[in-house]
């Protein structure tokens, strides 16, 4: 009798650290919470005391759905190759020292990408439909004063003083600066960028360059290449960011019916009252 009721007693604690279950597989509170702590700290950013029951409750959520995703995936025989997953951290986040939950979410999203483009293959989307959506949409395309600028990164303070030298002089061979590297020019919007580089790039003349600032990632410099006042975007250079949204949209269009049906697949099981 007392073996019984012991055998009843693990069975209800094993249960109860339950907090959801997708078929057979169960995710644990121990691994939960683990995984929730580590996505609040890493991804979000914030202090872990400012979550409130619906934050938790909606990354279990989120959790299960990325658990079912990778079954679906290993079963329509899709795959990530480790390349490819170091490269979009590389080009997207820039640290490699990201915890198991993070690697996971980043490697469910791969996966989706994958997924949604074998089910939809070549999106096309014509010109009529381009100019048709940006003349509809006019407001999304009024865009405020922006200036357009190149960055320079060095990893010693005397290479980017010696860039900083040749620059301002017009000088633009910089390739013999050892650990020197030149990125692309990007538009920013002027009021969000940094106090310290509107003070020093203002009033925004092209050539206009700024002192080396010291950051993590080396010494940075800003020049710009190019300023836009406050105004609509012309049709001819809007229209790769409306043809990449209207695929973006088709896209997520595809992806909801598919999760729909998938998700029916799957015999899955909250337990809140167990967070």
């Amino acid at each position: 009798m007392v073996v019984f009721l012991l055998v009843l007693l693990l069975l209800a604690s094993s249960s109860a650290s339950v907090v959801a279950r997708i078929g057979s597989e169960t995710i644990k509170r121990d691994e939960f919470y683990s995984s929730f702590q580590s996505y609040w700290r890493e991804i979000l950013h914030l202090p872990i005391n400012r979550a409130t029951t619906f934050d938790v409750q909606n990354f279990l959520v989120e959790l299960v759905r990325a658990r079912i995703i990778q079954q679906e995936a290993r079963r329509m025989g899709v795959s990530l190759r480790s390349a490819e997953v170091e490269e979009y951290i590389e080009r997207n986040i820039g640290t490699k020292n990201l915890s198991p939950v993070a690697l996971e979410f980043i490697r469910t999203e791969l996966l989706i990408n994958k997924i949604v483009d074998s089910l939809v293959g070549n999106v096309e989307v014509n010109e009529n439909q381009i100019i048709a959506y940006y003349y509809l949409n006019l407001r999304d395309f009024k865009m405020p004063a922006q200036v357009k600028l190149e960055r320079f990164v060095a990893e010693s303070l005397d290479g980017a003083n010696e860039a900083h030298y040749r620059l301002s002089k017009g000088i633009e061979f910089l390739e013999d600066i050892k650990g020197l590297k030149r990125g692309e020019a990007i538009w920013y919007s002027i009021h969000a960028l940094p106090e310290l580089l509107r003070n020093q790039l203002s009033p925004y003349q092209p050539g206009a360059l700024s002192k080396p600032i010291q950051t993590e990632a080396g010494y940075v410099m800003f020049r710009v290449v190019g300023r836009r006042n406050e105004g609509i975007i012309p049709l001819e250079e809007a229209k790769p960011m409306v043809r990449s949204k209207l695929i973006k949209e088709k896209k997520q269009e595809v992806l909801k019916e598919w999760l729909e049906r998938t998700l029916k697949r799957y015999r899955v099981e909250f337990y809140f009252s167990q967070l």
